[in-house]
């Protein structure tokens, strides 16, 4: 059976398409302005977080094949971010909720690179299904001091930590190796991203670092100081918050948050059995 929409049809899907992506509670947009205060933790610079109009989104998706996008048009709508980014610096990017961090190298941008490398993510975050589209995010990239070894085409491979975070009752629930041996390896598939995984995990010698001891001591610094994290009292549910660890200056970063039943190492048997009515009522929202 053929079905065919009318013009309206498809821009009512389309609008309304846009405006589901906007209350998508992941979008950087939605989180980050809840955050009152980072207290003992460290955040990047946010160069820009730029919203998008429906209009503007339908311009940047009007074909799916790069070599047919138009560039100008799409340089012209990010003007606002491009004008703020200085020139020839590099800077991290994602769109609201997306980073695709699994092909670094479209993670990192100049101002004259900003549309291609958008584009790329975008693209890819469509193929997954992430939401996001609707913002860019522009950020001042965390110093790579040591030059590690770099795993998903270019990102340097750092002890990172995901914390699932109870907003009501200030609490953590269980923290996690963001880049747990078991859950991880597996799904690599570069010959040389398992050569660095292997050595990240002192599995192959010549790390300085111990990765368990470093973990051991990184969750124990999460402990004592979550505390300092300061939310307003809009934010609610269980939250998965990352770190990031850099060795030199020895700080660590929050670096993304994300609804906890949404994120990988989500279980809901490490929950208290208390709360986990209340986690099924934000899923809903």
């Amino acid at each position: 059976m053929n079905i065919r929409f009318k013009q309206k049809d498809l821009e009512e899907i389309a609008k309304i398409s846009y405006e589901e992506d906007r209350k998508y509670p992941e979008n950087f947009s939605n989180w980050y302005k809840h955050i009152v205060d980072f207290g003992y933790f460290k955040h990047t610079n946010i160069i820009s977080n730029q919203i998008f109009t429906l209009e503007e989104v339908e311009t940047m998706q009007e074909t799916d094949i790069i070599d047919k996008v138009n560039w100008e048009k799409i340089n012209k709508i990010l003007e606002p971010t491009s004008n703020k980014m200085k020139k020839g610096q590099v800077y991290n990017i994602k769109n609201g909720c997306f980073s695709n961090k699994f092909d670094f190298s479209t993670c990192l941008t100049t101002n004259g690179e900003l549309a291609q490398q958008l584009w790329k993510i975008n693209y890819q975050s469509c193929m997954y299904e992430t939401g996001g589209y609707t913002e860019l995010v522009v950020r001042e990239v965390i110093p790579n001091y040591l030059e590690y070894p770099t795993i998903y085409n270019g990102m340097p491979l750092r002890e990172e930590i995901r914390v699932f975070y109870n907003l009501d009752a200030k609490k953590i629930e269980y923290i996690v190796d963001y880049w747990d041996y078991n859950y991880c390896y597996k799904h690599l598939y570069n010959a040389n991203d398992k050569i660095i995984f292997n050595w990240f995990h002192n599995k192959i010698g010549n790390r300085k670092i111990n990765h368990q001891e470093k973990l051991k001591e990184l969750f124990e610094r999460i402990e004592q100081n979550i505390h300092t994290l300061k939310f307003d009292e809009e934010l609610k549910g269980i939250w998965s918050i990352d770190f990031l660890y850099e060795i030199v200056n020895d700080e660590i970063y929050l670096i993304d948050m994300a609804r906890g039943f949404r994120s990988a190492y989500w279980n809901e048997d490490k929950i208290n059995k208390s709360y986990k009515k209340k986690t099924i009522l934000y899923k809903l929202k």
